[in-house]
């Protein structure tokens, strides 16, 4: 694992539960500045190597320039509208997010909007309270087999689904991204997004907020609906058109909404505003932003985007990474290996070349076409080849930057899967020097030839490499070397090149070897070079 630096700063902007900052405070510098104005924030962030905030604070390009020192922004909740992701990711700033704390909290708040929908349980609230007793006039409706129409099939968005069925609904989705086989688990069918709003009953936005989404739902979506339908934000501001929807609510074209998320918030804090008018609504169930209040989220939330942090500060790879192709956790546990040994080879092609190396490095490696982990794999090799030589971490947003900055190129040649063909190969060829190639055994990164000599060694621990020429008694000498200095070998690997007379010996240490003893085993072996140490560090499962 690689460490980072123990003075790195975070500046917590929104009120986070201690159980996440008890997680920071393990290892870094934590700093809790609530209600910072934006001036105040603008000068305080150059001072810290993270930040982590809600939604309320909003962090712009001006923002992002500012934090000199800033390599990772991260977000206690799952939208990050809030955050200049193009700035960042042009700066290399990892954005983190904690999009599964609170997917049940929404899923269920969701689920009560529909519920004081369709039994109009917020204006019979409200009559009752003014001392009346209107029975009849507050008659509702039966869920059992509406249908509930979910834009969306994220986490939250499959939780509404299982609810929903639940509660005896029908439900179709639409997203665009969403297989076959996930809406078959659920028991829900696919549907085009006209088709689902056209036959729902209630139709719920589970999708984040970005440009493609931004009033998504306008007059045209808007009149496919059926006068008695109802419409449900939990997700994110600024994806439903509030003028048109209250132009709907108005004429009687919809029959109610439930409403968390507004444009402007809190909507009173522009008089009359569009979201005001819409929040006051005798049809609209308003709630101020409560998807993610309960206290099990808040828990949750807090413990993951400090993990998250966590992991971004030390240069692991992060699941809920949000600036980089999308992962899921458990494709991520099966590819890691395949990155730790991408980046293993390219630390010891780095090593073996002098520590120097620039230039045009080709990856050969079998994928299913699955950019997300090409990126991963040729972010592995340029953290190999760089990281040492680095003043920073090195992640997958700015190692492509980082890399063509100092003169390196990466060309990546992929072949797709074959039965019986080791798919967890990676060949390295380093333009003009030579090559090295490894595979995953049992989990673990192997080196299995490096140039011309065929070897078969753990990528881990501290590893002594050396050319040497073939010939007797050079094993009897570096072990009584390194028997004299008190290092102990826990394994010796010796690949042959019989045309050359050359043997590439690679040693396993316990514990390293001074200066001056791998100066006499250059001179007691007559090598041409001094042996390369690698300190490869552990491999965590």
């Amino acid at each position: 694992m690689k460490q980072s630096d123990c003075c790195d700063r975070i500046l917590v902007t929104e009120k986070l539960l201690d159980e996440g900052i008890a997680i920071l405070k393990k290892n870094f510098t934590v700093d809790l500045k609530y209600e910072l104005s934006p001036e105040e924030l603008l000068n305080e962030i150059p001072k810290y190597d993270a930040l982590i905030v809600g939604s309320a604070t909003t962090v712009n390009r001006e923002l992002v320039l500012a934090g000199k020192k800033l390599r990772v922004i991260g977000k206690a909740g799952v939208g990050v509208d809030n955050i200049d992701l193009h700035t960042a990711t042009e700066k290399g700033i990892l954005v983190v997010n904690a999009p599964t704390g609170n997917s049940i909290a929404a899923a269920e708040h969701t689920m009560a909007h529909i519920c004081a929908l369709t039994r109009l349980l917020s204006q019979a609230d409200a009559s009752l309270k003014q001392g009346h007793w209107d029975r009849n006039t507050y008659i509702g409706s039966a869920l059992e087999g509406k249908w509930l129409g979910v834009i969306g099939l994220g986490r939250i968005g499959r939780e509404v689904s299982r609810r929903a069925k639940g509660l005896g609904m029908k439900v179709s989705a639409f997203d665009p991204y969403a297989s076959e086989e996930t809406a078959k688990s659920l028991g829900i069918s696919l549907e085009p997004l006209e088709v689902v709003f056209s036959k729902s009953d209630f139709v719920t936005l589970h999708v984040p907020l970005i440009e493609t989404t931004r009033n998504m739902v306008n007059r045209e979506l808007l009149s496919k609906m059926k006068p008695d339908a109802r419409l449900l934000n939990v997700a994110r501001g600024g994806l439903i058109d509030e003028e048109a929807l209250l132009e709907w609510l108005d004429s009687g074209r919809l029959a109610g909404a439930g409403i968390d998320c507004f444009v402007t918030e809190p909507p009173s804090k522009i008089p009359n505003s569009t979201s005001e008018r819409l929040s006051k609504h005798p049809k609209v169930v308003a709630t101020p932003h409560l998807g993610a209040s309960t206290v099990e989220a808040q828990l949750d939330i807090a413990v993951e985007v400090a993990e998250a942090v966590t992991a971004a500060l030390f240069g692991e790879f992060v699941p809920t990474l949000v600036n980089a192709p999308a992962i899921r956790s458990e494709t991520l546990m099966k590819i890691k290996p395949r990155v730790l040994l991408a980046e293993r080879l390219g630390r010891l092609a780095y090593s073996l070349a002098g520590g120097t190396f620039s230039g045009f490095v080709t990856i050969h490696f079998c994928s299913d076409g699955d950019d997300g982990e090409s990126r991963l794999i040729k972010t592995g090799v340029i953290k190999g080849l760089m990281a040492p030589r680095s003043d920073h971490v090195i992640n997958v947003v700015n190692a492509d930057v980082v890399s063509k900055a100092h003169g390196l190129h990466i060309t990546e040649i992929k072949t797709s899967p074959v039965v019986d063909e080791n798919e967890d190969h990676i060949v390295l060829e380093m333009t003009d020097i030579f090559s090295v190639e490894g595979c995953v055994i049992g989990n673990k990164p192997h080196v299995t030839r490096i140039g011309d000599f065929e070897v078969d060694v753990v990528l881990e621990g501290l590893i002594l490499a050396y050319y040497q020429v073939d010939k007797p008694g050079q094993i009897g000498k570096i072990g009584s070397i390194l028997g004299e200095a008190n290092v102990n070998i826990s394994f010796m690997t010796l690949g042959r090149h019989v045309p050359s007379q050359m043997a590439l010996v690679l040693l396993g240490l316990e514990n390293q070897p001074d200066e001056k003893t791998s100066e006499k085993i250059r001179v007691n072996l007559e090598l041409e070079k001094k042996p390369v140490l690698l300190d490869l560090g552990e491999i965590f499962e």
